[in-house]
């Protein structure tokens, strides 16, 4: 994700789509197992933690009132190593949202580290947290060479490879947190999805792509270039989700208690109805995109080239074509809540 507190700052859709897990959310932490002499809750992929602040504030009030106010509560928040951990550890202390205002025996920490590998002691985990990184893939199974996002091309070849290793990566994942978490523990793990062949970002991706093609054209991108501006990003379906499980309702220990599909509703749209302002509505959504997209695409130009100007010029001629095809963008979330038996 873009640093400096970039996506803390331009992430709003995501914390759209989060508000709508909190009912489900709120139950798994009703119902998690709360025993030993103190509860680990892991915030898996937790990026600069704006988004975290709330989940984490109604796992520890749910815990808090099934235990002793003095029990003490880890929460373990977990990202690659190139993550702002710095912006995630000002947001504790400084944002009015933060889950430490007002609490004790509240014990945060970081690991940097891939999740694709176990990353807290066996058995360890009463509740797990993570959201809108499942999309990513844990390598990027192909380049396609006609979309930015491999999950949109139109490539058998390349959805093949995207469908294969997005079922093993679900796999990896689920078996590691697994290792995780203790008998009765709950896992919340929420994910870009797709129903009916739609995802909901062919608008505003298809634009990128085109925005990323008109930088072709103009002969600032390379054909090289143009071929591996892939973003290793697919979609899951509920059926999906339910492959591994479907022998005998099991998979790894764990059990798919829930799964559901949801709308996330555009957080920038009712200020667009007010205002008709199509370029406000265009700058945010381009920020929106830099925040998650942008420094994937950075890592995938040439070295030596000017990077930032180039990144700069892409997303002002992806603003220009949102500013010129201004329309609601409502994609879709697919969440699964697990527990172990």
């Amino acid at each position: 994700m873009e640093g400096g507190g970039f996506y803390n700052r331009n992430s709003a859709m995501q914390a759209s789509g989060i508000s709508l897990l909190m009912p489900i959310w709120a139950s798994a932490c009703r119902t998690t197992a709360c025993t030993g002499k103190s509860l680990v809750v892991a915030d898996y992929a937790c990026s600069q933690g704006r988004n975290s602040m709330a989940p984490m504030k109604i796992a520890i009030q749910e815990l808090r009132r099934r235990t002793s106010p003095g029990t003490p509560i880890e929460v373990v928040h977990t990202d690659l190593p190139s993550n702002d951990f710095a912006s995630l550890f000002q947001a504790l202390e400084e944002d009015p949202e933060s889950y430490m205002a007002g609490q004790s025996n509240i014990f945060p920490s970081a690991i940097g580290r891939n999740y694709f590998a176990p990353l807290l002691p066996s058995g360890s985990v009463h509740l797990g947290w993570n959201t809108f990184s499942m999309q990513w893939m844990s390598r990027s199974p192909a380049d396609a060479t006609d979309h930015v996002l491999a999950g949109l091309s139109k490539q058998p070849d390349v959805i093949a490879a995207v469908r294969h290793r997005q079922a093993d990566d679900w796999r990896r994942f689920l078996n590691v947190r697994a290792q995780e978490m203790c008998p009765g523990a709950k896992l919340l793990t929420a994910f870009t999805g797709q129903s009916d062949g739609a995802s909901g970002w062919e608008w505003l991706c298809g634009e990128l792509w085109s925005a990323i093609e008109d930088q072709g054209h103009a002969g600032l991108l390379s054909s090289a270039e143009l071929s591996r501006l892939t973003i290793p990003i697919g979609f899951r379906t509920l059926d999906d989700i339910a492959a591994p499980f479907a022998a005998n309702g099991q998979f790894a220990g764990l059990r798919l208690d829930h799964a559901e599909f949801f709308k996330i509703p555009d957080p920038f749209w009712s200020d667009y109805q007010t205002s008709g302002d199509p370029n406000q509505l265009a700058k945010r959504h381009a920020d929106l995109m830099r925040a998650w997209a942008g420094p994937t695409l950075v890592g995938l130009i040439d070295p030596g080239r000017d990077r930032d100007a180039l990144m700069t010029d892409l997303f002002a001629r992806f603003a220009g074509r949102i500013a010129a095809t201004a329309r609601i963008h409502e994609p879709y979330l697919a969440a699964a809540v697990l527990s172990k038996v």
